[in-house]
């Protein structure tokens, strides 16, 4: 089967693929306790100009849009009220005429939260000098935030990645299941999202039992480095969020970021970001 590769100015490398077939696109978008970045939607870019792209061959997609929120909010501790990120996702997807639907994980029940657990547990047997030091790295920060218990949740938040990139399966983590014989997948990523990538590589080796039987094709995003749906607050000063874009616009929103954009190097970044969202919806920067 002959490849053909895509050039997107949106993605870090080459989007290689093996065929005309349907592509299934994954991005992941949920929302903390405090909201939603202004800049939030500048993760979602990739993936409607990728599927312009494919369109523009004749190539049909549609965007799986990974909805950890259960999962998030078990091993966080968080009590969400109400959120509102499904409604800018769709509204945002529907203005640039892109397909999408949501893919929720299962709540974490008993036999679910088993499930995470045993497959966590292989990480902590791992003798490869990378995973180890990946894994001691995301329980140091579970540590900061939760102590013992913190601990033990991160090792359940880094066995639930292989369920939401579709590497592994099970019913009681993610309910749907898809299949290579009608789709080609392709999975959209912010940079941060690589340490977890090692994590997943790591896992569908030691438990095939759980395979997915699929095979997904990994890129990067350009930018969203800190994460688009993680509101930046460093050296106490906190992004805009899009409480603010909604109620004051981007020219405003835009005149905040650049206020900010010397306080750190990850201010530096968000800046950018924002002024690349900025850009693909037509307005100067």
């Amino acid at each position: 089967m002959s490849q053909f590769s895509i050039k997107c100015p949106w993605i870090k490398e080459d989007v290689v693929l093996q065929s005309k077939k349907k592509v299934q696109i994954s991005i992941v978008a949920m929302e903390y306790p405090c909201g939603i970045p202004a800049r939030f939607c500048v993760g979602l870019v990739s993936a409607v100009a990728l599927s312009r792209q494919l369109a523009s061959l004749g190539i049909d997609s549609i965007v799986r849009v990974i909805d950890p929120t259960p999962i998030a909010s078990w091993c966080n501790g968080w009590v969400l009220a109400k959120s509102m990120f499904r409604g800018v996702v769709s509204n945002f997807m529907r203005d640039h005429g892109t397909s999408s639907f949501f893919d929720k994980s299962e709540q974490m029940q008993g036999n679910a939260v088993e499930v995470l657990y045993q497959v966590g547990q292989e990480l902590e047997s791992s003798t490869d000098g990378g995973v180890t030091d990946m894994v001691d790295r995301i329980k140091e920060s579970g540590r900061r935030h939760g102590g013992e218990s913190g601990i033990k949740n991160s090792l359940l938040y880094m066995a639930a990645h292989p369920f939401s990139w579709l590497d592994m399966y099970h019913p009681l983590i993610w309910k749907e299941r898809y299949s290579s014989d009608q789709l080609q997948f392709v999975n959209l990523m912010p940079k941060s999202e690589e340490r977890y990538a090692v994590i997943r590589r790591f896992l569908r080796e030691r438990r095939p039992d759980l395979s997915s039987g699929i095979s997904s094709v990994e890129c990067y995003m350009v930018g969203c480095d800190p994460p688009y749906y993680i509101p930046l607050e460093e050296k106490g000063e906190r992004e805009p969020m899009f409480s603010d874009l909604e109620s004051q616009g981007y020219i405003e929103c835009h005149k905040r970021y650049k206020v900010l954009k010397g306080k750190s190097s990850n201010h530096g970044r968000v800046f950018k970001d924002f002024e690349s969202l900025m850009s693909f919806v037509g307005l100067k920067v």
